[in-house]
């Protein structure tokens, strides 16, 4: 066989790999990343803490799928205090019921909890009540973007509310609206208190009980939340919990200034847990767990796409000259 004839095999066979390799490369699996929790006290770690972690919101912000429908005031991603709103408000829904954690996990004799194989994204943490020695160290819930700026595991120390271990305590919910005295206003709603994540009891608020209620002799060692049973037409929710009392918010749409596309915000290391529930805690002023002003590039897929043009430009390049060169072997072979 010669040489020319074995070429005339060979190009268009390698032409063929070349293309199945550029289709390989095109449907990469997307890239994971880890995320750490660290639950450390001023009475040192936190062990055997549960914590479980939800799928919040896409990279650029847009609430996931099992929490779009609900009503929920979203707001600034850039802004603490409105994050930390949010982070309260979706934990609320998930202890309804709402959603189904992508990870679960206890802190280890480190006070350490490690979620691995996470895509891009906002993240959800939530936390129960850990007993240590006579105090009840309740975390707050938080959201995380993932991956980090400068790392592909991302590190979050817990902040925490402290309270004194008793067999019971009082609850109350307020309801405040924002809304500049709207005639759409409903002259009642309905609120569900949960306890441990199951339904403890409905209450309706109005004018004539002054849009509050309180639950006295709850369980000091149980996990509290509430909700609004359905959200009004045209308005929005955020749940926050200062001190022993549930506010309620709604705010009526026309009021919100709605967020950008694309906010600028990035992961990293979250502020120093609290010492005591008396002591200010530490916030940034980017946002979502500490952001800084340089956002990272995240990946929209996990492609890696550069190799994609010249794999497909060799492969057509050695088609055609397998193409050409057997072409003008025939017509040799005709003369």
């Amino acid at each position: 066989m010669t040489v020319h004839r074995l070429c005339r095999r060979i190009i268009p066979l390698v032409s063929v790999i070349c293309l199945f390799l550029c289709g390989i490369v095109s449907y990469a699996e997307e890239p994971t990343y880890s995320l750490k929790i660290k639950f450390i006290t001023e009475s040192g770690p936190a062990t055997d803490a549960p914590f479980e972690v939800y799928y919040a919101m896409t990279p650029d912000g847009t609430l996931a799928e099992d929490f779009a429908e609900r009503g929920i005031d979203v707001g600034s991603l850039t802004d603490a205090e409105n994050v930390s709103r949010l982070a309260s408000t979706l934990a609320s829904y998930v202890e309804s019921g709402v959603g189904e954690p992508v990870a679960s996990g206890s802190s280890n004799a480190l006070g350490e909890t490690d979620f691995e194989e996470l895509t891009a994204g906002i993240y959800l943490i939530v936390g129960s009540v850990t007993p240590i020695g006579d105090l009840l160290y309740t975390p707050k819930p938080a959201l995380v973007r993932v991956p980090d700026s400068s790392s592909d595991v991302v590190t979050v120390d817990v902040k925490y509310d402290v309270e004194q271990v008793e067999k019971k305590i009082s609850r109350t919910v307020k309801k405040v609206w924002d809304d500049g005295d709207s005639k759409e206003r409903p002259q009642s709603v309905e609120i569900q208190l949960f306890k441990d994540g199951e339904l403890f009891e409905t209450v309706v608020l109005s004018e004539d009980n002054g849009w509050t209620y309180t639950w006295d002799e709850l369980s000091a060692s149980s996990d509290w939340s509430v909700i609004e049973k359905s959200v009004p037409e045209n308005y929005t929710v955020s749940v926050t919990l200062d001190g022993e009392t549930f506010v309620v918010l709604n705010k009526g749409k026309t009021e919100i200034v709605s967020p950008s596309p694309s906010p600028s915000v990035s992961p990293s290391v979250s502020p120093s847990s609290s010492p005591s529930p008396d002591t200010p805690t530490p916030t940034t002023d980017s946002g979502i767990s500490g952001e800084s002003s340089k956002p990272p590039k995240l990946p929209q897929t996990g492609q890696l796409w550069y190799p994609v043009p010249i794999l497909l430009v060799l492969g057509l390049v050695l088609f055609m000259t397998g193409f050409i060169s057997d072409r003008l072997s025939d017509d040799d072979e005709k003369k």
